[in-house]
């Protein structure tokens, strides 16, 4: 009845409760009092026992260095073969995956010529398009100075007709003297001219009173 008590006590609370077992205490109580300084004896071994335990042990020790050396030379074995597969197959991986590269470049490669052809028509269209502009804007100019130019050559013509030459000087200057010309005026405020440096003027108060 006890023994089952403590198997349900252990399978219901395997976390907090710890049972001992017989002659046992727990694990977290400290060394007991009366065994803290005592020195356990140490067994005494005959030398033919010593001498099997210790034939045993290397026997032992032997035969574990074969099996840690098999598995060892066994897994460099695997690795190597398996690094060679992987070599292999990461080469030919490397070899599609610059095959895939390659053909992409030259897709780009490809569109951007293209689209660099495309631009660079657009542009020498737009350059011919500047520079007839252009054109016509330095012949339109170069019609309106020559315009200009006949109008002036044309007024200067017009006007070398009353030029005063060596042939017509005598006559040029007996028409000055007998038309003397007089070219100091005055002007008062409503604008009326008074020729002459000699001529009167009247004034409009001197007006009124003669008038009056």
């Amino acid at each position: 009845m006890m023994n089952f008590k403590h198997l349900i006590v252990k399978q219901t609370c395997p976390l907090v409760t710890q049972i001992a077992g017989a002659h046992r205490k727990p694990r977290w109580l400290p060394v007991a009092k009366s065994k803290i300084y005592r020195i356990p004896k140490r067994p005494v071994i005959s030398e033919e026992e010593r001498l099997e335990l210790l034939r045993i042990n290397n026997n032992y020790k032997t035969q574990m260095r074969a099996i840690r050396r098999f598995y060892h030379e066994e897994m460099i074995r695997e690795k190597s073969s398996l690094e060679s597969a992987s070599s292999a197959m990461s080469q030919r991986l490397e070899a599609d995956e610059w095959e895939k590269c390659v053909q992409l470049n030259v897709k780009w490669n490809t569109q951007v010529a293209a689209e660099r052809e495309e631009r660079r028509k657009l542009e020498l269209a737009a350059m011919e398009d500047y520079a007839f502009k252009r054109m016509e804007t330095k012949d339109t100019e170069f019609k309106k100075r020559i315009t200009k130019a006949s109008e002036q050559i044309r007024e200067q013509k017009e006007l070398s007709s009353t030029f005063i030459t060596p042939e017509n000087l005598d006559a040029a200057i007996d028409q000055a003297l007998a038309n003397p010309i007089d070219y100091n005026y005055a002007i008062d405020l409503k604008g009326n001219q008074y020729p002459g440096r000699d001529t009167p003027i009247v004034y409009e108060k001197n007006i009124e009173k003669t008038s009056a």
